[in-house]
């Protein structure tokens, strides 16, 4: 009688057991299967979050390009001086120095003696050597009353011959120079041949 209870109980382990193992292996499964789920859940998830960082850092930097562009042809196209074609005409034939556009307004008033504000003056251009060694000046003025800005670069020539000349060739050149008038526009011509240099200038402006 104890020996059949014996094994009827040991039939009982043996069924709770089996329950108990086959219960843990689906919550293993289950397990398993939730963490990878979660896992590919979470990678696709980063790789949109990236794909998406990626487009916005392209479109970001594009549309910085574009705007960089923009503002340089707006800044190009405001900065243009339209007295910068006569330059170009005539410092294309023969050999000049290197010459650039004078625009600091302190520098224009004190040295040139050249109000960048004066009304009377409809476009100004200023263009120097920056070497002091080799004295070259171009100055065109296009003006209402020509005659007014006339006088004025007849004021900065006199400066230039009895200030500004320092070295022997630019005395010379300062002596030699030429203040005249074509049209509307008035003219100071310090350089090494001015006088070939003044009848470039006035063809330009017949040209125009």
């Amino acid at each position: 009688m104890k020996f059949t209870k014996i094994i009827a109980m040991a039939a009982a382990i043996s069924v709770c057991a089996a329950m108990l193992s086959a219960c843990g292996g689906d919550t293993a499964e289950e397990t398993v299967t939730s963490a990878e789920t979660t896992a590919s859940v979470s990678e696709t998830a980063a790789e949109s979050i990236e794909t998406e960082s990626e487009t916005e850092a392209e479109s970001e930097s594009e549309t910085e390009a574009e705007s960089a562009e923009e503002s340089a042809a707006e800044d190009e196209t405001a900065e243009a001086n339209p007295l910068m074609p006569l330059i170009d005409a005539i410092i294309s034939q023969g050999e000049w120095p290197a010459l650039m556009e004078v625009t600091d307004q302190q520098a224009l008033t004190d040295f040139f003696l050249l109000d960048p504000s004066n009304e009377n003056y409809t476009n100004m251009i200023v263009m120097q050597n920056p070497m002091s060694a080799n004295m070259t000046e171009v100055i065109i003025i296009e003006a209402s009353d020509v005659e007014a800005a006339k006088a004025d670069l007849e004021a900065r020539q006199k400066k230039a011959q009895e200030q500004d000349a320092f070295y022997p060739n630019d005395v010379e050149r300062a002596g030699a120079s030429i203040v005249g008038t074509e049209g509307n526009y008035a003219y100071f011509l310090l350089t090494n041949t001015p006088e070939t240099v003044e009848e470039n200038l006035i063809a330009a402006i017949n040209a125009q």
